[in-house]
């Protein structure tokens, strides 16, 4: 948010992106990326995820397969259905993943607000005088 209510630009916000990505610049894990391993820790299945997430479950398969070839570990255990379901759970590595993700968006939300409030602080300054 860029000010105090009533000031000049209060109702817009500065958003941001983080994805990991190779040197080549292929995306490896992005937001969406993100939100399915969220998605994932909460259900244990990644056809509700995939849902959840609004992609398909083909789709879910190969993010994740993605990440697992370029990080170099498993991000989740699987358990084959029959009379109980199977189930597809984070591994011990993938929660670790998510809350090392979790704890880089906190810290990068508190950094940004600081330099959002400077950055439209610089704005109301150039609009002030006009």
């Amino acid at each position: 948010m860029a000010g105090h209510k009533g000031q000049p630009y209060y109702d817009i916000f500065l958003r941001y992106e983080m994805w990991l990505e190779t040197m080549k610049k292929e995306r490896i894990l992005d937001g969406e990326g993100f939100a399915l391993l969220l998605d994932l820790d909460k259900t244990g299945s990644l056809t509700a995820s995939a849902r959840n997430q609004g992609i398909s479950y083909r789709k879910a398969w190969g993010i994740l397969h993605d990440v697992e070839q370029h990080l170099g570990f498993r991000l989740v255990d699987k358990r084959r259905g029959g009379a109980s379901g199977g189930r597809t759970m984070l591994s011990s590595d993938g929660r670790q993943l998510v809350s090392a993700y979790n704890s880089l968006r906190h810290e990068t939300d508190i950094a940004m607000k600081s330099i959002a409030k400077v950055f439209f602080n610089r704005i109301n300054e150039i609009n002030g005088k006009k």
